[in-house]
């Protein structure tokens, strides 16, 4: 196993074990925080990558009227299939506000640096109804 391998996987088991005690170690409040999400594509049963994003960001509340809104970072390092490692930078923001009692709704923006390629950027919207 390569120096690269063995650095990238002694980098990817810190930021796991920072977003576990993290995450086990303080009640849900506004303000800062850490965290690592991992998805693995697949088309049918082929594998193709695992990207593993790591965040840090700040949530909190905008006025008395539960306006909330987040804003977060970091990279993402995808691991193909046989493949080289990538390593981008991603930005997303947003905000969530009620819209009666049952209905809420939330807007966002993402933007994703590609290197030697265009940046990517979405925008986000969606609605949600709560029982």
């Amino acid at each position: 196993m390569s120096c690269e391998i063995l650095i990238t996987i002694m980098n990817i088991k810190s930021i796991l074990a920072v977003a576990a005690v993290t995450a086990f170690s303080s009640p849900v409040l506004a303000g800062p925080y850490v965290g690592v999400d991992t998805k693995s594509k697949f088309t049918g049963n082929n594998y193709s990558a695992t990207e593993f994003t790591g965040k840090i960001g700040y949530t909190g509340a905008l006025g008395e009227g539960g306006t909330k809104y987040f804003v977060e970072g970091g990279p993402i390092i995808t691991v193909a299939d046989g493949g080289a490692e990538t390593t981008e930078l991603r930005i997303n923001s947003g905000l969530a506000f009620a819209l009666t009692d049952s209905v809420g709704a939330k807007i966002g923006g993402k933007f994703t640096s590609n290197d030697g390629g265009d940046n990517k950027y979405e925008f986000l919207t969606g609605v949600k109804y709560s029982f």
